[in-house]
């Protein structure tokens, strides 16, 4: 009669109870160990997220400092275009400036041979003689 009701009602004797009773308490233990297992995880968890926000605190500062460092960079190689710019006009001003000099001198070197030519005529005009480079030599040959 006792399989009976425990089949119909589901009462239990002082067997099941302990065939029943050894799992019960290992779940409980293992619970236990779950419970202890979530807070570890929870743990971790939150120190990775706290390194992970300590990290992109660290790159927010980096890329602040990025930007600036490239920031000053333009700044500096606008300042040296600029400077480059001034320099290179200076120099193509100074090399036009040479350019006429050259000419003047130039000029003045042929000026210098004409006076000095004017000067050879005339003293060649006083002694009685033509100086060749005042009349060219197709004039002579015709007066002759």
């Amino acid at each position: 009669m006792c399989e009976i009701s425990k089949v119909l009602f589901g009462t239990l004797d002082e067997n099941d109870a302990d065939c029943y009773d050894e799992p019960i308490r290992n779940f409980e233990r293992n619970s236990e160990d779950t419970t202890d297992l979530l807070k570890q995880q929870v743990y971790v968890i939150k120190s990775t997220l706290g390194a992970l926000n300590d990290t992109l605190a660290d790159m927010e500062h980096s890329d602040k400092l990025v930007r600036k460092g490239l920031s000053d960079i333009q700044t500096d190689l606008d300042t040296i275009s600029s400077e480059t710019a001034r320099k290179f006009d200076i120099f193509e001003a100074n090399f036009m400036i040479e350019k006429h000099i050259a000419e003047v001198n130039n000029a003045l070197t042929i000026l210098q041979r004409n006076i000095d030519l004017v000067l050879d005529s005339v003293f060649h005009a006083q002694s009685g003689s033509i100086q060749p480079q005042i009349v060219p030599p197709k004039l002579l040959l015709e007066s002759l």
